[in-house]
């Protein structure tokens, strides 16, 4: 491929170039071992003549032929539909006839997962802190790190998931954010979920939950930092 600041040749065997940016007419351009002058205004991304081109020879791009030439071509000279014909004709029909293996055997399919109570099955067995708010992204991070330090190996790990929404936030900006914390929320690769808010943010817990909608009580927890002394603990 050899390229200019006006031109690209695809492929050392093609005839034609593409035109990177729009040329002028008459305008000289150079590229590879070719010099040329266009014979016209070209737009940028379409084809130009690298050399004179006879009546039915092939015009060549990307190394094969695109069709054939139904004038000749000069060498500068726009390459389009009113001098360049494809090599395709007539045509052609098709129909499909699927094989169907009527005689397939039943089998039971599993995987190593893990069921959660409405159904759905995971494949990790993970404990994760949701934020409502960017506010409380340090102090989950706190807990993840203390947590999986004193529950080692109990878990697939304990993670936090810090974010900078839920605070001042109005509109589709702020329920695309709950959207997408109340699918952490039901993820099943979550086998239980501790939900962090602050109380004061415009997706504080009481209007979180109403997103969530139907969850289950053993695996998703709430914790409102404003009505505790210590969050740590």
């Amino acid at each position: 491929m050899i390229n200019t600041d006006k031109l690209i040749q695809i492929h050392e065997k093609d005839n034609t170039a593409v035109a990177i940016t729009d040329i002028k007419q008459n305008e000289t351009l150079k590229i590879g071992d070719y010099t040329l002058t266009a014979s016209q205004n070209i737009d940028a991304g379409h084809k130009v003549a690298l050399k004179d081109i006879s009546e039915r020879d092939f015009v060549i791009k990307y190394g094969y032929p695109i069709g054939r030439a139904v004038t000749p071509i000069k060498a500068g000279e726009y390459i389009h539909t009113h001098n360049l014909k494809t090599n395709l004709k007539g045509l052609l029909k098709y129909s499909y006839t699927p094989m169907l293996n009527t005689s397939r055997e039943t089998f039971h399919a599993e995987f190593m997962g893990y069921i959660r109570s409405n159904g759905e099955a995971g494949v990790r067995n993970e404990i994760w802190i949701i934020n409502t708010v960017g506010c409380v992204n340090r102090t989950s991070e706190k807990l993840a790190q203390k947590a999986n330090i004193k529950y080692a190996g109990l878990t697939d790990g304990i993670f936090s998931f810090s974010h900078p929404y839920g605070c001042s936030q109005l509109g589709e900006d702020h329920k695309m954010t709950q959207k997408i914390l109340a699918a952490l929320v039901s993820h099943p690769n979550a086998a239980s979920v501790l939900v962090i808010g602050l109380g004061c943010e415009n997706n504080n817990i009481p209007e979180f939950k109403k997103v969530i909608g139907k969850y289950d009580n053993n695996r998703v927890k709430f914790l409102n930092l404003q009505e505790v002394c210590n969050e740590i603990e």
